[in-house]
């Protein structure tokens, strides 16, 4: 039975395949212009809700980067001021050693005084430095100098408080460090005055004087009572003994000081004697014989070597007089504790007696410590304790550990050496340069705990950049199109269209006469 086809029937079939080619043509070609596979919810219902989540993600990454961005810029700031406070330490203490020269005045220490004033404001200035209007060390308080000079101290007007970034997902670090750590540490520490170096002996390694700086081999020239210009060789020596020998038979007379600290050489013509270093060397320098004298007699500066535990407490000229040692006093935690120090040959029997005591008594641990020439108390916790002189025993002041230890003190030991210096009091002076070393041991450990930071930042800067390649690597996977794929398709969708319009005109212009 045959059924006839109505024209509107094949109109109709018309238009639905040419409106579906078109649409399929045209969605293609959206795609081959956007790039995406998926450019409305229609598209991919599914694949909508992961490509929100990967644009969520990847907005959260980026933010995460801007984070380390700003906190590295903190970060490096911070550190470069660290390193300028760890400089001024230094310059400070040698301000402070070079007027404990014998040769110091009380007129160059009150000039040494003027220096540390300069020095005092300089640490203002680098502990008030600020990044874009907010001050580094103020803690919270970014809003203010974090120090300010009130009544002749210096006051901290931060707070305690760390600024967190949150550098990763599940990462957080600190990007600050408040003044209130800068101003002391978690340790108290108290720092001895006396110089426990030993005498020099004629049998010291030359690699060992100068407190283990060592000495320049090399050769020296002397002026001789006639105006003669000589050069010594002493390049071959060894020890002290060995520049000694050398310097005898050149026809100078070298002996060690008569106070045990350095060489004294005459000439026996009766002077003036004249000793220097050739163009280049120093070699005289760096035995500390440098220098012109009229009686022909130079008397050299300092070359000791520094104590170690097993130096012996009768080769220490600042105990000469008081051995054996007696007692001192230790007061912590209200407890006072005498500890007898009269069966000590060494200054490592010193300790081991020392903290031995500070055991049997129950008290907190204590350290005991070579400082440079000195010794020094250490605790590990903030605690104040106090070591005391016994009257009529000077043994506590004889090793120069009268004093309370306390958390070490940025500015107050700045100033105390300032005053010290302002007094030529020497005793002082030794007293702040121990304390000060302290300073800067903590200020480099503070340094230390920035460097992890900046690695840390670092580490995770390469891993928020892996993330996000692979978020967008995921996200492009779900969203984008296969260009070349979706290219290919949409030519055989441009051709299945115009096939269905010539098909379409064929068919429509076909009448009943055709059949006829």
């Amino acid at each position: 039975m045959l059924t006839r086809v109505t024209n509107n029937h094949i109109a109709s079939l018309i238009y639905k395949h040419t409106h579906t080619n078109l649409g399929r043509m045209t969605e293609l070609q959206e795609q081959v212009s956007t790039g995406r596979r998926v450019n409305s919810y229609a598209d991919d219902p599914q694949a909508v809700g992961l490509i929100q989540r990967y644009e969520q993600l990847i907005e959260e990454n980026s933010q995460y980067m801007d984070n380390i961005g700003r906190a590295r810029t903190m970060v490096v700031q911070t550190d470069q001021a660290l390193l300028d406070l760890v400089e001024l330490m230094r310059d400070a203490r040698d301000v402070g050693r070079r007027e404990l020269n014998a040769t110091s005045t009380l007129e160059t220490s009150r000039i040494g005084a003027n220096e540390m004033g300069s020095l005092i404001e300089a640490a203002l200035a680098i502990t008030n430095q600020s990044l874009e209007g907010n001050y580094i060390f103020g803690g919270y308080r970014t809003d203010q100098r974090a120090f300010v000079s009130s009544g002749g101290e210096i006051i901290y007007q931060g707070d305690q408080g760390i600024m967190n970034a949150q550098v990763g997902p599940n990462t957080d670090m600190g990007v600050n460090i408040p003044g209130s750590e800068l101003m002391g540490s978690s340790t108290s520490s108290l720092y001895g005055y006396s110089d426990l170096a030993p005498r020099l002996v004629s049998s010291a390694s030359l690699s060992d004087i100068g407190y283990g700086a060592g000495w320049e081999p090399g050769s020296i020239n002397w002026t001789d009572s006639n105006g003669t210009p000589l050069e010594v060789d002493l390049s071959g020596a060894g020890t002290v003994q060995d520049v000694i020998d050398i310097l005898n038979a050149a026809g100078l007379s070298a002996a060690i000081s008569a106070d045990g600290t350095g060489l004294t050489v005459t000439d026996p013509g009766g002077g003036p004697l004249t000793i220097s270093d050739p163009a280049g060397g120093d070699t005289a320098l760096s035995l500390g014989i440098v220098g012109t004298a009229a009686d022909g007699v130079v008397v050299g500066n300092d070359i000791r070597v520094s104590p170690d535990w097993t130096t012996n407490l009768t080769d220490i000229e600042g105990l000469a007089g008081g051995l054996p040692l007696g007692s001192i006093e230790l007061v912590l935690d209200g407890t006072s504790v005498v500890i007898d120090l009269s069966g000590a040959a060494t200054l490592d029997d010193v300790k081991t007696t020392f903290e031995a005591a500070v055991t049997a008594a129950g008290l907190p641990p204590l350290a005991m410590e070579l400082s440079e020439n000195s010794l020094k108390i250490i605790s590990n916790n903030a605690d104040v304790f106090e070591v005391r002189e016994i009257s009529g025993d000077d043994t506590a002041r004889r090793m120069g550990l009268v004093g309370t230890g306390a958390p070490h003190r940025l500015f107050d030991v700045l100033q105390e050496l300032q005053d010290a210096l302002q007094s030529d009091d020497k005793t002082a002076i030794r007293r702040a340069l121990g304390e000060m070393e302290a300073i800067e041991d903590h200020l480099l450990q503070l340094e230390m705990t920035i460097g992890a930071r900046e690695n840390l930042l670092d580490w995770m800067e390469g891993l928020n950049m892996d993330r996000e390649f692979n978020l967008h690597n995921n996200l492009a996977g779900v969203r984008d199109a296969d260009l070349l794929r979706v290219t290919s398709d949409m030519k055989q969708a441009e051709v299945s269209y115009q096939a269905s319009l010539i098909v379409s005109s064929d068919m429509l212009s076909m009448s009943l006469f055709d059949y006829l």
